[in-house]
């Protein structure tokens, strides 16, 4: 950056690990500037309900609808749209019926990246937001495995657009490559460990040695003891911390205007003992039963649980108002003999492009992360904005809303409600 005008840098050195940063996301997200002119506060019940709500017809959106159009519920009770506009960037483009207040229009934008190598098509995707969507007034951070910047809505207009974009690339490629370097560790001693255990197990007092840095030598049991220490790293690396997404989406909810996250997460792949491996030294040293129970041990290691409750999740974000679309970088595994490179990431897809559909926005598996940014980001420039006044609550909690098109043929996209207090 090498400008205090243009960023400001919060936070600390985070390890790799998605939540780690996400929770100085949170922070920056409630400190952005209000705008006056907005006279209401999303997903607030007792000021109305604002509702951002993108209609697509034949994949294409349909930006003919008038409020007549529109049937909304509310935990199951009808309700009528009282008011509505469509808004097309910072752009209101036509109101109709009793509006609260003039849209808050102006945008905070959210670019997350978790990702254990550089991909040249990150530059493109940031290229591309900076020179296309990004404009006077509004706000972004950018959240890398290492730090948070806040861009400041004045930014753009103090430096040109093609220095902005090289300096976000630069900062991504280097955040990207020195904080991500605990973990690309980790996964390559995990390479070397299987490839020694499964170097010759044909007699079962031979088995390829390894040499470490120190010049040191391992037997079969220190190896197997490293290598589950060495996934034990692993997983604490990348732990997902629901109490810290739960703080992302409330400091979400805070801030004022549009809001638009985009998450690239790169696909993750650990080596494992193949299981025919496993089993051939599992008979070979039936009679070294300290080998044999460290061998089974690897077996629950490799087994993961979710620990999070997904359908909170998905609540609190769809209550945040923000807009949350997930692309995952694809990439394809390595060979390794001996190993297979099982997805580490299996939990990962699931909760995000759950939280993505709770919030109207998208999820992509992608091998090119530029291509599904500019399909997310120009899908999300046009939306109505439908006003209405919720029907009594009987207590606080989750209610969900379902909005629809009374013709047959579209497809309705938004916020899947929000929670009463």
């Amino acid at each position: 950056m090498g400008n205090g005008r243009e960023y400001r840098s919060n936070g600390r050195l985070f390890t790799y690990t998605a939540i780690a940063v996400l929770v100085t996301v949170a922070g920056l997200s409630a400190g952005f500037r209000s705008d006056p002119r907005a006279a209401t506060k999303p997903g607030q019940a007792d000021s109305g309900v604002e509702l951002a709500v993108r209609v697509l017809k034949n994949g294409a959106f349909a930006d003919g609808l008038k409020l007549a159009d529109f049937e909304v519920a509310d935990n199951g009770v009808p309700v009528s749209p009282a008011g509505l506009a469509l808004i097309d960037g910072q752009k209101t483009l036509r109101e109709e019926g009793a509006l609260p207040g003039r849209p808050a229009t102006h945008r905070n934008f959210y670019l997350l990246f978790q990702a254990t190598e550089w991909d040249p098509k990150l530059a493109e995707a940031i290229d591309y937001l900076i020179k296309t969507h990004l404009a006077p007034g509004d706000a972004m951070t950018l959240v890398t495995p290492m730090k948070a910047y806040a861009m400041s809505p004045e930014a753009l207009s103090m430096k040109k657009r093609d220095d902005v974009s090289r300096n976000m690339q630069n900062i991504i490629r280097r955040d990207i490559q020195n904080g991500s370097g605990d973990y690309r560790s980790t996964v390559q001693d995990l390479r070397r460990i299987v490839k020694a255990i499964g170097g010759d197990t044909t007699r079962a007092d031979e088995v390829e040695l390894e040499t470490d840095s120190a010049g040191s030598m391992f037997g079969l049991e220190m190896q197997i003891d490293r290598y589950k220490q060495s996934l034990l790293k692993l997983e604490a690396l990348r732990l997902i911390d629901e109490k810290k997404l739960l703080e992302f989406a409330s400091g979400l909810k805070a801030a004022e205007g549009r809001k638009f996250v985009f998450f690239f997460y790169q696909r993750e792949f650990r080596p494992e003992i193949s299981p025919s491996l496993l089993n051939t030294m599992m008979s070979m040293y039936q009679e070294q039963p300290n080998i044999l129970n460290d061998l089974q041990d690897l077996f629950n290691l490799y087994k993961r649980a979710p620990s999070f409750n997904m359908e909170r999740l998905a609540q609190a974000f769809a209550d945040s108002a923000a807009q949350f679309n997930f692309i995952f970088m694809n990439k394809e595994s390595m060979y390794l003999f001996g190993a297979v490179m099982r997805e580490q990431s299996e939990d990962i897809f699931p909760l995000f492009s759950g939280i993505a559909r709770a919030t109207g926005g998208t999820a992509e598996s992608a091998q090119n992360p530029a291509a599904a940014f500019r399909a997310a980001a120009d899908e999300s420039r046009k939306y109505y904005l439908l006003y209405y006044d919720p029907p009594a609550a009987e207590g606080p909690g989750f209610r969900k809303v379902d909005v629809r098109v009374k013709a047959a043929g579209y497809q309705v996209l938004s916020r899947a409600g929000y929670i009463a207090r």
